[in-house]
């Protein structure tokens, strides 16, 4: 067993069949958190509070790669969204696309 997932080329879906039940718990428990962001982010409706569900995800996943460009990048990102000012550009932002009913 490999270490490494091997992503297929863009636009392709990967292709999990015939993959042994251990590599799939495997992958299951790797990538189990990713779930849980996902369940705390549908579990709230504050859009703030979903944007920083969405930048603990980003540092997470960043850090599953092996470019440290992505891993400070999110990592500031995240910091930025937990300031005053960055909750204050998030609400903006979320007014700002809000479709009027």
């Amino acid at each position: 067993m490999s270490d490494e997932i091997r992503l297929p080329p863009p636009g392709e879906e990967p292709n999990y069949e015939g993959l042994p039940i251990l590599e799939q718990i495997r992958l299951l428990q790797e990538w189990a958190p990713l779930i849980g962001y996902g369940q705390r982010f549908l579990s709230v409706a504050d859009p703030y509070a979903r944007a920083m569900i969405v930048g603990e995800a980003l540092v997470w996943l960043a850090a599953k790669t092996s470019t440290k460009l992505d891993d400070d990048l999110s990592r500031h990102v995240s910091s930025m969204l937990g300031t005053k000012e960055g909750e204050a550009f998030v609400r903006w932002a979320v007014g700002a696309a809000e479709v009027p009913q």
